[in-house]
This record gives structure tokens, sequence and C-alpha cells, in this order.
């Protein structure tokens, strides 16, 4: 379920979903990615040449963003498999100033446990489920302000009591102010917080819970200035 770059180990690649961090890519060991792919707009692979901005990694970086969501009319897109289901809105706030995107995605895998012939399937669970929300502000035309945050949890219990969950949330601010037409800057702040937990209680006399947790708060800000059709000058400071 991990994604492997030159040799690389899974954590030697940082993934970003809308400037935050993304610490587990994947739902259900792996069949499903932790990315709907109704609110995508691009996904772009650094496998080699990984600018500075990014803050560098041993393998790779891969750099996820959502739409901005529609400015002129409110649509609805969603689907339906014998796993999951998904469904998306997004439309105007204010018409051709600010829009609006959410996206939910969840399963209902259990029921195809239960049909299986294998015992140890049967006595299995699993489940997922994410959410992904965005607003896109423009303030006039030369200040936009974009925020975006994404939240989901997976379950799972493999032929026995014991529990494994996992949780992962981000969110994102992003400012962006033109003071030319050749200068521009953007301002990013970004929070991601990781759980995880193995939990067994059958049994209260060997009940058991084990947990741990990363968060990582980021802020950068660039700056760039095209000096002509081929040439772009890039500065900029982060934090994290």
């Amino acid at each position: 379920s991990g994604l492997n770059v030159r040799g690389g180990a899974t954590n030697q690649n940082l993934i970003l979903y809308n400037d935050a961090t993304v610490f587990n890519p994947s739902h259900l060991f792996g069949f499903f990615s932790t990315f709907n792919p109704d609110v995508l707009k691009n996904v772009e692979l650094y496998k080699s040449g990984i600018t500075a901005d990014y803050g560098g990694r041993l393998s790779s970086v891969m750099d996820v963003r959502a739409r901005e969501g529609n400015l002129k009319k409110l649509t609805t897109t969603g689907g339906i498999s014998p796993v999951t289901a998904r469904l998306t809105f997004e439309g105007p706030l204010v018409k051709e100033q600010t829009s609006f995107l959410v996206g939910v995605r969840s399963t209902y895998s259990n029921w195809i446990l239960r049909q299986l012939d294998a015992k140890e399937l049967q006595n299995s669970t699993a489940s997922f489920y994410d959410i992904n929300a965005s607003i896109n502000y423009k303030i006039n035309n030369n200040n936009q302000l974009y925020v975006s945050g994404y939240m989901s949890q997976d379950k799972f219990s493999l032929n026995s009591d014991t529990l494994y969950e996992y949780s992962d949330k981000n969110a994102s601010v992003k400012w962006t102010h033109a003071f030319s037409k050749k200068l521009f800057g953007v301002v990013t702040s970004s929070i991601s917080d990781y759980r995880y937990e193995v939990s067994s209680d059958s049994n209260p006399v060997e009940a058991s819970s084990l947990q741990f947790s990363i968060g990582q708060w980021n802020v950068k800000a660039d700056i760039n200035y095209q000096l002509d059709e081929k040439h772009n000058i890039t500065a900029g400071i982060s934090t994290v």
C-alpha cells in the first residue's frame, strides 16, 4: 500500500494536499487512495530535482491540489460501488467571487465480508470515511484567499478482538497577492494531525491500548517575479 520511489522507503516521500502534509496516503490496506478523485484538480510527482520550496525529501514529493469550486452554478456529482459511496457538492456562495466545494466518501464493506466463505474474513471488519471541504474567496483583482480542510478515519479488525484505528486531519490557508503584473507573493499556513491506535478489550484482565500521534505546523511565504517569458525568479522562507 506504500509508494516506493527510486528504492526509497514509504516514509521518505513528502505527500501534500493543498500544501498540508498527509502522513498516511491510503485507506483499507491500500485498496483505496486517501484522495477523493471527484475533488482533485491535478497531481504532480517529483521523483528527482525536487525544488527547495518543498523543504526536501529523500525519495519524492507528491503535490496534490483540489479544485477551487464552481463560481457560476451549483453542481453535484456522486457514485456508488459495491463497497463505497461518494458525493460532492460545489457552487458559488457569492457568484463570480466566492465558491465552496465539499466531498464526502465512505465504505460499507462489512456486509461483503459477511458473504465470504472464510470464517477468518467473516469475523473481520473494515471501514473508512473521508471529508474534503474548501472555500475560495476572490477578494479583488490583486488578492485571493483559499481555505481547505481534510479529515479521514479508518477502522479494521482482522479475525480478532484487536481493533486498529487511524485518523488523518489537516487544514491550510493560502493568501495570494499580486503586487504588479510581474510580481506576486503567496503566504501559506497549514496544520496536520495523524493518530494511530491499537486496542483490545474483550478480556478486561488483558485489555490494552497503544496510541501514538504526530502533529505539524507549517508556515511559508514565497515571492515570484517574472523577468520575461522564459525566466522567473522565486524566493521564499518557511518553517516547520
